[in-house]
């Protein structure tokens, strides 16, 4: 039995793995294309097989540049990755990765493991890395709980925030994704990163998300209006047992209105109704108390885990921060404080 690093998968039987096994969205086939579409490179994996059967793999995006390899299990905004396993193979998969970084010129190799398996342990036994970066996301269990029993957990000021939106007549849809809500959604999140200082997600971002995934089945948008106007926009993506929080958007007006409150309650409400038991929040960086807060009050649990890296940080830091964002975008190469 022995690992492997593949390019050509079979995307039905990979697909059909993940999903009888626990793994995150973003391990989904539809999540892999749309990362091949969007940063127009290919997906590698290294995958173990017995009796001509998937038991165990791991996808990631490699980067190359005339600094040498990134490597990210996986890139963009977030994304989770590490080993998804029927059979424990785990030292074997991650042994591969760590010969496949001393025969090649890595400048940063970079495991995001999926926070809600809590298993750190076996990559801090068989991974070779030499930073380590902790993070923690939110994630709240709905557990075929009913929506009085979710409403009654949450904090007061939420069910207010939500009361408020309500009183103020704001509705919710569930728009398609056409050109015009694309448009809209876009404009929003554009407002709402520069006035975070937030990095915003490429231009052709939602129709990729159109191009490589299936509306109402992976998939919903929530729109908050009112009788005059769109006030808010978030997306949700669904996989297995797993909503995922993705992408909030709205306009400075609509703060007071409490409308993204609004959206957060009906589509816990839609992931009750499909039957789904983990609604998350996703990740908050250690300098966003009033995010952490606001999660909180969902009653979300906090599940912390780490990103592994193995990297040479001399060779980054002689490189400096600014090319380095240029020439491998949208991967995470290593936390900025290293850099200082």
């Amino acid at each position: 039995m022995n690992a492997e690093i593949i390019q050509n998968i079979d995307y039905l039987e990979y697909g059909n793995f993940i999903k009888n096994n626990f793994s995150s969205f973003y391990h989904s086939v539809n999540h892999i294309l749309f990362l091949k579409d969007l940063l127009k490179i290919k997906p590698y994996f290294i995958q173990i097989k017995e009796k001509n059967e998937i038991i165990g793999l791991m996808p990631f995006f490699m980067k190359k540049s005339k600094h040498g390899i990134v490597i990210n299990s996986l890139p963009f905004f977030g994304s989770y990755g590490g080993i998804v396993n029927k059979n424990d193979c785990t030292k074997l998969i991650l042994n591969e990765l760590n010969n496949f970084n001393l025969e090649n010129d890595i400048l940063s190799s970079v495991i995001i493991p999926n926070p809600l398996l809590q298993n750190e342990s076996m990559y801090e036994k068989h991974y070779s890395y030499n930073i380590k970066d902790p993070r923690l996301i939110q994630c709240l269990e709905l557990n075929n709980k009913s929506e009085t029993e979710l409403w009654s957990s949450f904090e007061q000021r939420v069910r207010r925030a939500v009361r408020k939106s309500q009183k103020l007549n704001i509705f919710v849809t569930n728009p398609e994704l056409t050109d015009d809500v694309i448009d809209e959604f876009y404009d929003m999140h554009i407002t709402e990163m520069h006035s975070k200082g937030g990095k915003i997600k490429p231009n052709d971002f939602l129709k990729k998300i159109r191009k490589n995934f299936t509306i109402h089945r992976d998939y919903e948008i929530f729109c908050a209006k009112n009788d005059k106007k769109n006030l808010s926009y978030l997306l949700v993506f669904y996989h297995n047992n797993f909503t995922e929080y993705y992408m909030p958007a709205y306009t400075s007006e609509s703060k007071n209105t409490q409308s993204t409150s609004l959206l957060i309650w009906n589509s816990i409400k839609s992931s009750l109704n499909r039957g789904i038991n983990f609604f998350n929040f996703g990740g908050t960086w250690k300098n966003q108390p009033e995010l952490y807060k606001f999660k909180r009050g969902w009653n979300a649990t906090d599940f912390k885990y780490n990103y592994y890296i193995n990297c040479d940080l001399q060779k980054i830091k002689e490189i400096g921060i600014d090319e380095i964002s240029k020439r491998y975008e949208f991967f995470y190469i290593v936390p900025f404080e290293q850099l200082s």
